[in-house]
């Protein structure tokens, strides 16, 4: 008995959805780390140019793949040459590596939540710091398994309403939820004491080894490679997942205008999301600060919110609900 295939609901569901693919932690802890230091604004544009001259193609080519066959990656693949279909496994097989460690950040994520959410309805402000509750968190096993498993199974239900129902409903509500939090975390970010150095470490090209954050400036084929990793992780490439997505989509629907908008949106995401972080970090901790990593998140951040004093949790609970969100919206 055949099964009919889905659709998304709107065009502007979609273009939701595929933006949350690419807007996850990578956006967050990674491109203004890695922007920062590899020439600020330089950087960017090297990464812009990828981005439009390869990755826009690339995006297309899945796209218009997965629309043609409207099947997933291995079937599309083995459809279109059977000589290929283990690129479709390859392509199977590089999300789930990623999911065994989304999902675990993806728990840190709603652990850290909790945490900002008890102390604002409380009003109590943790004397612990960022890196004593990192540690903590890190050997309460029971705790982390039990976040972990919950994160799971929150994405297994959507997932389980499907294309349209799950996915494109999440993302139509999550993804401007995200836009107005990041806003949000972005004015008071950029209004901290020393926040303008932040921003001169993001921006300015050579600052970082100037000021001191970073030794000596990294040679252009490293900014390059850096810059081409940063773009296929981040806009979802080479993952099957546009593939899958493209096979849900009507045949009338525009793959160029679509693959502009997903491009240009994270790109302008994860600038936001570089925004929202680094200056903070930069204000509180200096040239010392944990730019990139879990740690930015999980303790540079937290110490972050602790020194805020009495208004801290809420824009602890903003920012980690924000960081679901985007973890979500992969990982689904």
């Amino acid at each position: 008995m055949s099964q009919e295939r889905g659709n998304w609901g709107s065009n502007i569901g979609f273009i939701f959805a595929a933006v949350g693919s690419a807007v996850g932690l990578g956006n967050i802890w990674g491109f203004p780390y890695k922007m920062g230091k590899s020439g600020g604004f330089t950087f960017l544009i090297v990464y812009l140019a990828l981005g439009l001259f390869v990755g826009f193609v690339i995006m297309i080519a899945e796209l218009a793949m997965g629309r043609k066959t409207g099947k997933g990656a291995i079937a599309a693949y083995n459809e279109i040459d059977k000589r290929f279909k283990w690129l479709g496994w390859l392509a199977v097989f590089a999300p789930f590596v990623i999911m065994s460690f989304y999902s675990v950040l993806g728990g840190y994520c709603m652990e850290y939540l909790a945490l900002n959410l008890s102390n604002l309805a409380f009003g109590v402000s943790s004397t612990a710091t960022g890196s004593d509750l990192f540690g903590s968190m890190l050997t309460n096993q029971f705790g982390a398994l039990v976040f972990t498993l919950f994160y799971i199974l929150l994405c297994y239900l959507i997932n389980r309403s499907g294309v349209s129902g799950g996915i494109e409903k999440f993302n139509t509500i999550g993804m401007p939820a995200l836009f107005v939090m990041l806003v949000i975390v972005i004015i008071r970010s950029v209004t901290l004491p020393g926040a303008v150095e932040g921003l001169k470490f993001m921006f300015v090209p050579g600052y970082a080894v100037e000021a001191g954050f970073i030794e000596e400036a990294p040679g252009f084929l490293t900014v390059l490679a850096t810059a081409g990793g940063q773009m296929f992780f981040s806009l979802s490439l080479a993952m099957g997942v546009m593939i899958t997505y493209g096979s849900y989509l009507k045949k009338s629907e525009n793959l160029v205008k679509n693959s502009v908008v997903i491009v240009v949106a994270d790109t302008i995401v994860a600038t936001m999301a570089g925004l929202a972080v680094i200056p903070a970090a930069v204000a509180t901790y200096g040239t010392s600060a944990q730019l990139g990593g879990p740690k930015l998140l999980f303790v540079t951040l937290q110490d972050v919110f602790q020194s805020m004093g009495t208004v801290g949790p809420l824009f602890g609970v903003v920012f980690y609900l924000l960081v679901t969100i985007a973890a979500i919206s992969s990982s689904i």
